[in-house]
């Protein structure tokens, strides 16, 4: 992408120079807003001040550093064209002059990622770059509590939020479980603090909760780089057991929701375990993490217009390395062979790929953490078969990172052959994975749709838990 960026300035500020002038004052601060993978925004504010015949100025990025200051080491303004760069923070921007709405429209580079941006003279606040209606605003008709509980076994101390009903009692509750990367307790994604929304209705209609901050991530220490799914799942066992503790919870009705990854380690902490009521797996998986990386990439494929032939070709091409992945062979000992495959397929892939990425930048982003290894290696039917308690498994037809019919039915199929009648498998029409109701439906659209869930998921889940026998009864 870097590479293809910079092909594309170059053919910007071709030209005669001679004929290159200054048709705008840019001395001074602009502000605008870029893009992530998730369709998280964050803020640029760029400074620029003369330098002789040229500029020179400064990067701010609130979201990323509050008070940080970067050196823009590149500033070239030709022919209402404005180019900055920051090699360092492998940060770019590119923009035209449009005088219909005095700023620049381009494209921000950064990372591994590039958005459309727009720079202009108007500051931009925080509160200003999302709109999310259905985030709960105080006062709050329900009680709230701050707390801490260790992970003794691995010397962790987790910060979350317990919440529940104003009224005195013993409340059934949920424990919330997050998904992939490092969360914190709203599991905020793109501005969407889908937890957040979750316990506030679940506290409305009669439902605890304790939602908490990964490991090693926000209030949270320990370190998440190197855990796994399986040192996730000790984390929750610890949360059920403070959990237990609580005067106001019921201990027969504790259970557990667990969203994409979180699903995985809710699979993993019920599984031969008495102390979970029952289990909601919100765009959970029941194939394999190495068939969840084919139908990932089919559907990928899909929404690039790609036939079946050629997404097949692609799966062809990537299989030895994925195959190599998902094996038990110690990684360490696998990652040289593993790269040598990814040069290489690079090697063989087409010019319009290669314009995209270097095969040193191919190599450096393929290191992948503990946790995406043993997501990669997971398989359900061991923990599943184990599961004997009610199982919710809902998932959105439009989710392009887990399939809903493939793994609703393999999710269905492994507990219901091991005895366990207690389920309830759901597809919602049109919801995406973060069970938003989506339009182009892709991953980085999540931070464009106001919605955070649609209503009638935690109204499901919510009826669901309430009618719920005792355990005694089952």
């Amino acid at each position: 992408m870097y590479s293809r960026f910079w092909w594309l300035i170059v053919i910007l500020l071709t030209g005669s120079v001679a004929m290159a002038q200054d048709n705008t004052n840019i001395t001074g601060k602009w502000y605008g807003t870029f893009k992530l993978y998730y369709g998280d925004k964050y803020r640029m504010i760029i400074d620029l001040q003369k330098d002789g015949a040229g500029y020179k100025g400064t990067l701010q990025l609130p979201e990323m550093s509050d008070n940080d200051y970067f050196e823009l080491e590149t500033v070239v303004y030709r022919k209402d064209t404005l180019l900055l760069r920051i090699d360092a923070l492998r940060f770019s921007f590119t923009g035209v002059w449009d005088p219909a709405v005095n700023q620049f429209r381009g494209i921000t580079g950064f990372v591994d990622d590039q958005s459309h941006s727009d720079l202009g003279r108007k500051e931009i606040t925080a509160a200003e770059m999302y709109k999310r209606p259905q985030e709960p605003r105080p006062p709050f008709p329900y009680y709230t509590e701050q707390v801490k509980f260790n992970n003794v076994k691995d010397s962790v101390t987790l910060a979350g939020t317990f919440t529940r009903p104003a009224a005195q009692g013993k409340y059934p509750v949920v424990l919330m479980l997050s998904g992939s990367g490092p969360q914190d307790r709203n599991e905020e994604i793109a501005g969407h603090k889908l937890f957040l929304v979750l316990a506030d209705y679940f506290a409305r209609n009669g439902i605890a909760s304790l939602r908490y901050d990964d490991r090693g991530f926000a209030g949270s220490t320990g370190d998440f780089d190197t855990s796994d799914i399986y040192d996730f799942s000790h984390d929750a066992l610890t949360a059920l057991k403070y959990l237990k503790t609580r005067k106001d919870v019921d201990p027969a009705r504790i259970g557990l929701l667990g969203h994409s990854e979180g699903a995985v380690v809710a699979q993993i902490t019920a599984a031969n375990n008495p102390a979970v009521a029952f289990v909601i797996s919100m765009a959970g998986v029941g194939v394999s993490g190495r068939e969840l990386i084919d139908q990932q990439s089919a559907a990928k494929g899909k929404m690039a217009g790609k036939s079946d032939s050629l997404i097949l070709a692609d799966q062809l091409r990537m299989k030895p390395y994925w195959d190599l992945l998902a094996s038990d062979s110690d990684i360490a000992a696998i990652t040289p062979k593993a790269q040598e495959i990814l040069r290489n397929i690079y090697r063989n892939s087409s010019e319009d790929v290669k314009k995209g990425q270097t095969e040193d930048e191919l190599v450096r982003a393929s290191v992948m953490r503990p946790e995406t290894i043993s997501l990669l290696r997971y398989k359900p039917l061991t923990y599943l078969k184990q599961i004997k308690c009610p199982f919710m498994a809902i998932n959105g037809t439009a989710d392009i990172q887990v399939d809903a019919t493939a793994n609703l039915k393999e999710i269905e199929r492994a507990l219901n052959e091991n005895g366990n009648l207690l389920t309830t498998i759901r597809k919602f029409d049109g919801l995406n994975h973060l069970f938003q109701r989506c339009k182009t439906c892709e991953v980085n659209e999540y931070g464009e749709l106001e919605q955070t869930i649609d209503p009638l998921v935690p109204a499901f889940m919510a009826h669901w838990i309430l009618q719920l026998p005792p355990s005694e009864d089952r």
